[in-house]
């Protein structure tokens, strides 16, 4: 019995033993940054908390504040680690500034740039120039997943959760491509522009540096905010500046919808400053009592017997030019203007709509049909709410339909 208790305190003993001796080797054994894996093995030199600069032909190319890093034998890749105040220069002019990223790599001979986000920088493309402040910016503040600058090519790419700042404007996409040279930003991948006053989507748009306009293609969907009126458009191409005081050009199938109506038209224009909406080329809009039925669908391309029968039953225009306000929801018609309301008609030169009373309201030179005469009147009211056709100063007499 004694002798298997000496055997026993013996094993625990030397067990003991190895474990502390492990220990021991774990505490005094040399660790590895993090940052340093496999490929420290081919680094020259190994830095940390310092400047680090690439030049060409005498021109700074780029520079970078980094905590840790280290340069390849050969000195062709430099690798960076906890990235602060990064510069790029392109013919040794500032094209980004003020970068901030968990990683980067500068390569020697190609000149090329790559940093691995979640990434900040600003962009210096065209008119703009070294910020001083937020408030002062133009397109530059960008934030991405990743980034990668070509001098040969002259060409920055961004990719992944990509986002464009501006003082009033900030753009979402998944890819962003800068041409330095053109001054042209080519930004796809679902893009979402956040106006100040309101939202535009699209499937590609293209950034004009020199004219500080934007051109948007595709499905143009467009929700513009005035208090508590909503405008939404909808259009193949919208065209427009960062300021979003500057009219924006709208072409290719517009379809808007604003509260209780419904318009269509060739193309329009969007005027942040007027608060309003000009559709041309065809204008046609339809009013309704309740909520518009018909949001998905453009009316000139209704081929349904069925929606083609409510629409007879609907209170619509048809005019040159209809202007609609993004503030209050009231709309101005004016040329060949012409009404119709469960077979009912008028017709004139101009025409207004009130969107608190529910009313359109004819005049210059207006006409009313009445059996199948056309009589003349001063004016013609329509209530959509009611569903009535009033004529007043009419030769005949003032009547009700």
């Amino acid at each position: 019995m004694d002798e298997n208790l000496s055997w026993k305190i013996v094993y625990i003993s030397t067990i003991f033993l190895l474990i502390v001796l492990g220990f021991a080797y774990y505490l005094i054994s040399p660790r590895e940054s993090p940052f340093f894996t496999e490929e420290k093995m081919e680094k020259i030199a190994e830095f940390k908390n310092a400047r680090i600069s690439g030049r060409k032909k005498g021109k700074k190319v780029w520079v970078f504040f980094a905590k840790e890093g280290w340069t390849t034998k050969d000195r062709e890749i430099t690798y960076l680690n906890k990235v602060s105040k990064g510069s790029i220069y392109m013919d040794g002019k500032l094209v980004v500034s003020q970068l901030t990223a968990p990683r980067a790599k500068a390569y020697r001979r190609s000149d090329r740039v790559e940093a691995f986000g979640p990434l900040q920088a600003y962009l210096e493309l065209g008119k703009m120039s070294k910020p001083k402040s937020k408030d002062q910016t133009e397109w530059t503040r960008m934030t991405a997943k990743y980034l990668k600058y070509i001098p040969k090519e002259k060409r920055s790419e961004m990719k992944e959760d990509v986002v464009l700042h501006k003082k009033e404007s900030t753009i979402y996409a998944q890819e962003i491509k800068i041409d330095h040279e053109k001054k042209i930003a080519d930004i796809s991948g679902k893009i979402k522009l956040k106006r100040k006053d309101g939202n535009l989507r699209a499937d590609r748009m293209q950034y004009f540096s020199n004219e500080e306009k934007l051109e948007a293609d595709g499905n143009v969907d467009l929700n513009i905010f005035e208090g508590k009126v909503e405008t939404k458009l909808k259009a193949k191409h919208a065209s427009f500046f960062t300021d979003i005081s500057k009219d924006m050009a709208i072409s290719g199938g517009l379809e808007v919808v604003q509260a209780k109506k419904l318009a269509i038209g060739q193309n329009g224009i969007y005027s942040q400053k007027k608060k309003e909406l000009l559709i041309k080329g065809k204008a046609k809009a339809i009013f309704e009592k309740a909520r518009i039925i018909l949001k998905e669908e453009t009316v000139q391309n209704l081929k349904n017997p069925e929606a083609k029968k409510i629409l007879k039953e609907k209170t619509i225009l048809t005019s040159d030019k209809l202007i609609l306000s993004t503030r209050s929801g009231d709309a101005k018609a004016s040329g060949s203007v012409f009404v119709t309301q469960k077979g009912r008609e008028a017709k004139s030169e101009q025409a207004l709509y009130d969107e608190k009373k529910e009313t359109l309201t004819l005049f210059g030179k207006v006409y009313m049909k009445k059996g199948k005469d056309w009589v003349s009147a001063k004016k013609v009211v329509v209530s959509v709410k009611d569903e009535t056709f009033e004529a007043f100063g009419a030769v005949e007499a003032e009547f009700k339909l």
